[in-house]
């Protein structure tokens, strides 16, 4: 009986905590309140997050065209979209940057771009943030 017990106000216990640590991490590292299963979606609107990827050459920076790259560099590119979206500054983008390099040989830098819109709870805001991310050869 006291096991049983035990075990019930251990999930309780869980059930009660994980919305404070689910707020802790949207708030620190930016992951997705839609995800891991807490009760911040219910207050977040649902936005989209950007990744757009330029490139240096001799002749100077430009967009690069992701459908010119090889199949895997895309899938790569693919996946880390969705993993940033869910996991915010947790997933990192130096895997895909230097993927892009090995496939581009004329490029010399890429940078990674990546616009995440929030809802600011203080002001109730839309904010919109866009960190760049350079890698060299």
């Amino acid at each position: 009986m006291t096991a049983k017990r035990n075990a019930i106000a251990a999930l309780l216990a869980i059930v009660a905590l994980w919305p404070v640590a689910h707020r802790v991490l949207v708030a620190r590292y930016g992951i997705d309140p839609w995800k891991l299963g807490a009760f911040a979606m219910y207050a977040t609107p649902n936005l989209p997050v950007l990744v757009a990827v330029v490139g240096t050459t001799t002749s100077g920076t430009t967009v690069i065209d992701e459908a010119a790259l090889p199949v895997w560099v895309r899938r790569d590119l693919d996946r880390f979209r969705v993993e940033r979206a869910a996991l915010g500054t947790l997933r990192d983008p130096e895997d895909v940057g230097r993927a892009i390099l090995a496939a581009r040989p004329d490029v010399t830098s890429v940078g990674i771009l990546i616009q995440r819109t929030t809802l600011d709870p203080a002001t109730a805001t839309i904010r919109v943030a866009t960190p760049r991310y350079v890698y060299t050869r």
